[in-house]
């Protein structure tokens, strides 16, 4: 076992040399053309979005310095959509905005169909959180037409999701279930389990909303199903919980607890605390069926407490999530010498194995 053990362990320290932004520039300055130098960043920084922003910020950097020498609209384009989609995660949706417009109107410019329906999805996004509701109607329409004129089955799908969550917040619920509805109808033809799982939560939400709770109990546990397919345990406890809200609706007590200490027990071994908001709301619900008033108060006062407290961590790691550069430079923390993890890995496993080797002479 020593030897895998060694080979593991040297080979997690190249994967640890490989996310150095100067190592990456090294592999870069090899490749034949400006073209495959914005691949290799562009590629690097979308894999590494949700794990590692900074790198993928400086990544993203480098794409579109490289994209820029090109002097072609589709590589500049797909810069700008990157760099949109880090400062959209950032929570600056204005700056979010303006690049993915770059974006958009580069693309519109090529006619790059595919990546005008992209742009679009991503501006309906950013539209939707800024109350925009009009503006992100319309960018998911255009994208939706597109992925329909494309036959892109799993964009299209998401065009519809977007649309009915939409519809949802506009209030418009018989709407947001006829789009949800025919998403489930499209996953469940090319048995994509996660979308039909997704419908099926959203469409219980809807039958909650419409007063429909025995469809919404029937479609949240069909989601459950799914999801038990997909070993995706953690998810559950937002089927749980739109459950146990059903059954508070109808005046059943007993149900609903079931349902909300199973939730609970899923929120609590995977900590997810977005659902804890959630189940907290739903307890709050539960007592007040059960005239436990001060219970009722207690757990909502602590939705709001967990509420507040979420909100403020986001705000700080949204304000300290990555460090603006220009395309051609590089951090103060990358410019330094950075520890020899390669070098390091290598002198440690030729030592380990002169140590195995005297050992075993010595025996």
């Amino acid at each position: 076992m020593k030897p895998l053990y060694l080979l593991f362990f040297i080979l997690n320290l190249l994967n640890i040399s490989a996310q150095n932004l100067d190592s990456l520039k090294l592999v870069a300055d090899k490749l034949p053309h400006d073209t495959d130098r914005v691949n290799l960043f562009y590629d690097e920084g979308f894999s590494h979005r949700t794990i590692d922003a900074q790198y993928s910020y400086d990544c993203a950097r480098q794409a579109e310095n490289f994209a820029q020498k090109t002097s072609e609209p589709f590589y500049t384009a797909k810069a700008f959509n990157l760099l949109g989609i880090l400062f959209y995660r950032k929570g600056d949706l204005n700056t979010a905005l303006s690049f993915h417009k770059k974006a958009l109107k580069l693309r519109m410019f090529i006619n790059d169909k595919k990546g005008i329906a992209l742009s679009q999805a991503n501006l309906g996004n950013i539209y939707s959180d800024l109350a925009r509701y009009k503006s992100a109607e319309d960018s998911y329409l255009k994208a939706l037409e597109i992925n329909n004129e494309l036959n892109l089955p799993k964009q299209i799908d998401n065009c519809l999701l977007n649309l009915g969550v939409l519809s949802v917040e506009l209030k418009a619920v018989n709407i947001a279930e006829s789009y949800f509805l025919r998403a489930l109808k499209n996953a469940e033809k090319r048995f994509d389990y996660e979308t039909q799982a997704s419908c099926l939560n959203n469409l219980a939400y809807v039958n909650i909303r419409k007063q429909n709770y025995d469809a919404a109990i029937a479609n949240c546990t069909n989601s459950i199903k799914i999801k038990d397919i997909m070993e995706n345990e953690m998810e559950k406890a937002d089927s749980y919980l739109n459950i146990a809200a059903a059954y508070i609706n109808k005046k059943e007590g007993l149900h609903a607890l079931e349902n909300l200490i199973i939730a609970d027990s899923i929120i609590l071994k995977f900590n997810y605390l977005a659902a804890k908001i959630d189940a907290l709301k739903t307890y709050s619900e539960y007592y007040k069926l059960s005239n436990d008033y001060e219970k009722a108060f207690a757990n909502l006062q602590r939705a709001n407490v967990l509420t507040d407290s979420l909100a403020k961590e986001n705000k700080k790691i949204d304000e300290n999530n990555f460090i603006e550069t220009s395309a051609d430079e590089t951090p103060e923390e990358t410019k330094k010498t950075g520890f020899p993890f390669l070098l390091f890995g290598i002198l440690l496993f030729l030592a380990l194995a002169c140590a195995v080797l005297i050992f075993k002479n010595k025996r």
